[in-house]
């Protein structure tokens, strides 16, 4: 595991861009987030957390681990393996067929890295039970893009909401903060999360 890497350039920029982004930033300081070092590990971490929470995310993982010892293609292919790790069918089916396009080299960390992050996108979706969301993930924590801002994350949208005001259904009122915070969304990502977590909620009236 690595951290993701960004400067006070990135986050003056932000600041710069949204005052009230700004203002939690100055707040919380510096936040490190790891990231995978190994492409196709991190792939698996992102579809086994898939709406799932982080502590029920870390079980599962935990024993996915356990069970194969190293998460590389070659011991990701048995489904039921998988499934025995406690992994839903869907799931298991994702991780293996990922493997197996590893495996023949139809996708490779070096193919990915090389890519534009909608090409990634596409190359992902194309495996079922990859989603959006799934392969946005991977652009931010396998791949390290810097400019990923993920509607499709409750937590983006959380932040987004509780920062702003705005209605966390209401993608398309959203959109705007990734051209906002363009070429840095992954950084603004990061502290939206914590500003998901830390902000108080308003209550209704």
């Amino acid at each position: 595991m690595g951290a993701l890497t960004y400067t006070k350039e990135h986050t003056e920029y932000l600041s710069s861009k949204d005052e009230r982004l700004g203002a939690f930033i100055s707040h919380k300081g510096y936040v490190e987030r790891m990231v995978f070092d190994d492409v196709f590990s991190g792939l698996c971490y992102n579809i086994v957390n898939q709406q799932l929470s982080m502590k029920a995310c870390e079980t599962l993982w935990g024993k996915l681990t356990a069970a194969v010892v190293e998460v590389v293609p070659e011991s990701c292919t048995d489904v039921a393996r998988l499934k025995a790790c406690g992994l839903s069918q869907s799931k298991a089916d994702c991780i293996a067929a990922c493997a197996e396009r590893f495996i023949s080299s139809e996708i490779t960390a070096e193919k990915l890295r090389a890519m534009t992050d909608a090409e990634v996108t596409a190359a992902l979706t194309g495996i079922k039970g990859i989603g959006r969301w799934t392969a946005e993930m991977t652009l931010i924590f396998c791949l390290g893009r810097m400019d990923v801002l993920s509607l499709s994350d409750f937590g983006i949208r959380k932040g987004l909401s509780l920062l702003h005001g705005m209605d966390m259904k209401d993608i398309k009122a959203m959109e705007k903060y990734r051209e906002l915070y363009s070429p840095y969304g992954t950084v603004a990502s990061v502290y939206l999360w914590e500003a998901a977590r830390e902000l108080p909620e308003k209550k209704e009236k």
